[in-house]
């Protein structure tokens, strides 16, 4: 086991599980089966085609060659929690041993199975969400889960209401009830053949096995595109080993670009790192309380305090847009913004309209002066090293670090609709995370915690890992999906959202996700800190149709 893995198990706590949760949606028809001997007439009927089923899952997964190419997902933690056990051996005979192919069948017998699907949209699956990333994972028996349901396209809220009004007209374009001859039987059966269908995938698994990011990547070798993606990677791989080649150049001047390189690495590494260390103490030293401390202090004496998570998820908008508003906006204030810059800004935005939100409660005969909104806040932003990808020819693993920035709270006007400019807060949000971005923070977080988890104590370990955050309130990932829709045995992957563990005292969590021209948006939090998901998602919406009126404007004044 990886030295993260071992120190995810050491650091989780019963109410801070690492386990990452995330679902895919699924619509259309399966591939068709050319084994006509094997299959009876009903298997290929209308309905059976666009229901995923256990079998389908367990299919896929050997027709990928899943069990060689991620052995992880055929082992479990020994008892020590150092080392993975491997259930059987994954070795397939040249002769196609049936042995073998069984025991995997059998063995993900354990890890895939069928649910009834969601009959209240988003409420049913937003629960089961949430029991997800509570319960815990029993990892000396297996490491991951996948629960996969079927119901009417629509019907689980895991695709917005815009998508599968599109999915049906495309689907079915003449879908009305229309009488038969054959009568009121002939007519049920047309409809329930007819209908669009979802089939749901929601997986869990523990951090132990891989973090998150690398669960999503590893998956994609179930997908149809799998070669294609490998194929591609393995050609920005060589692309990125070229660059700087150029024309040919002498042996001499070949050895003195490289010892240039190296002397250059040597240097980040070296002030890099200090420097991250001490922008890490400063961070520590001069944020004493985390502001959302007061919060739960104040609802404790009140009997306030709610358990649990509060979940939420939608597609924000389409990545096209969120490049062009950085864009207009960043030629403006003269800096390079990326998608990341702009929606870390809309979070905290919601983040600060939170607090607020629990001050003017908490205190609505004095809510303007202020004891949990401040000027400044922290954030931690998780960092997958090998750029959210596995390289063709491993497995998965825990290539994954973070840092800590600090960036603008409260700003003026902020508690009466927002009167300051929110370009002001973006310009903010970009100075601080280039300056994190450009420093060797995350490669040090990653050896940091992988000598915790080698060397120091259990309980030391723990200590740590709560106060390196350094009282941030809320952690962002930004994962960059597939530019084009995969699909899995014919079936196309219209949606997509992952969720985030919360760590140890940090009460909110959000990923922010593209996926085939989409920006998704999902949170986890504490319902004590955030009771209502939706309404957080919409404050950060605003914040960025705020942003989007600015770009609009701005692009007029060009014109």
């Amino acid at each position: 086991m990886t030295s993260v893995g071992r120190f995810s198990l050491k650091s989780e706590t019963d109410n801070n599980r690492s386990i990452p949760t995330f679902f895919l949606a699924l619509t259309g028809e399966k591939n068709k089966d050319d084994d006509t001997t094997t299959k009876t007439l009903q298997d290929y009927n209308n309905t059976n085609r666009k229901l995923f089923t256990v079998t389908d899952f367990e299919e896929q997964w050997l027709k990928q060659d899943m069990p060689l190419r991620h052995p992880r997902f055929h082992s479990t933690v020994c008892d020590e929690q150092k080392y993975f056990n491997e259930i059987h051996h994954h070795v397939v005979d040249e002769e196609n041993d049936e042995s073998t192919t069984t025991r995997i069948k059998a063995e993900l017998d354990q890890h895939a199975s069928e649910t009834l699907h969601y009959s209240v949209y988003r409420e049913d699956l937003r629960y089961r969400i949430e029991h997800m990333l509570m319960s815990p994972l029993k990892v000396s028996d297996k490491l991951w889960e996948v629960k996969i349901s079927n119901g009417k396209l629509g019907s689980s809220g895991a695709i917005c209401k815009a998508k599968v009004d599109a999915i049906t007209k495309s689907q079915s374009p003449g879908l009305e009830r229309k009488m038969t001859r054959g009568g009121l039987w002939r007519d049920a059966t047309y409809e329930v053949e007819n209908v669009p269908m979802e089939s749901l995938l929601l997986f869990r698994s523990h951090h132990a096995l891989a973090d998150g990011a690398s669960i999503i990547a590893a998956l994609s070798d179930l997908c149809d595109e799998a070669e294609e993606i490998r194929t591609d990677i393995e050609m920005k791989l060589k692309k990125w080993k070229r660059m700087g080649g150029g024309r040919k150049k002498s042996f001499l001047r070949r050895i003195w670009g490289r010892l240039m390189r190296l002397v250059k690495l040597c240097m980040w590494l070296s002030f890099g790192t200090l420097g991250a260390l001490i922008y890490q103490g400063y961070l520590q030293l001069t944020t004493r309380s985390n502001p959302f401390d007061a919060v739960r202090k104040d609802a404790d004496k009140k009997g306030l305090v709610q358990s649990g998570r509060s979940v939420s998820w939608c597609d924000g908008t389409p990545l096209d847009e969120v490049k062009k508003i950085a864009d207009i906006i960043g030629r403006k204030k003269g800096i390079t913004i990326t998608v990341n810059d702009l929606f870390v800004s809309c979070v905290t935005a919601a983040v600060t309209r939170q607090l607020i939100e629990h001050e003017e409660f908490m205190a609505p005969m004095d809510a303007h002066k202020r004891k949990y909104v401040s000027p400044n806040i922290n954030v931690v932003v998780p960092v997958h090293l090998r750029g959210g990808v596995i390289i063709p020819g491993e497995s998965v693993g825990n290539k994954i670090g973070a840092f800590v920035t600090r960036v603008p709270g409260e700003m003026k006007h902020d508690a009466v609709g927002g009167a300051t400019c929110p370009t002001e807060r973006l310009e903010k949000v970009h100075n601080s995370l280039l300056y994190s971005k450009k420093s060797p923070a995350p490669i040090v977080s990653y050896y940091i915690a992988k000598f915790c988890s080698n060397y120091l104590p259990e309980n030391w370990t723990k200590a740590m890992f709560q106060r390196a955050n350094a009282n941030a309130v809320i952690a962002i990932s930004n994962n960059r999906g597939y530019e084009h829709k995969l699909h899995v045995n014919g079936m196309t992957v219209e949606s997509a959202a992952g969720f985030l563990p919360l760590p140890p005292g940090i009460p909110i969590g959000v990923v922010v996700q593209s996926y085939a021209g989409t920006m998704s948006l999902s949170v986890v939090a504490e319902k004590w800190a955030v009771p209502d998901a939706d309404k957080f998602l919409r404050w950060t919406l605003n914040e960025y149709q705020r942003l989007r009126d600015v770009a609009i404007k701005l692009e007029k004044k060009q014109v």
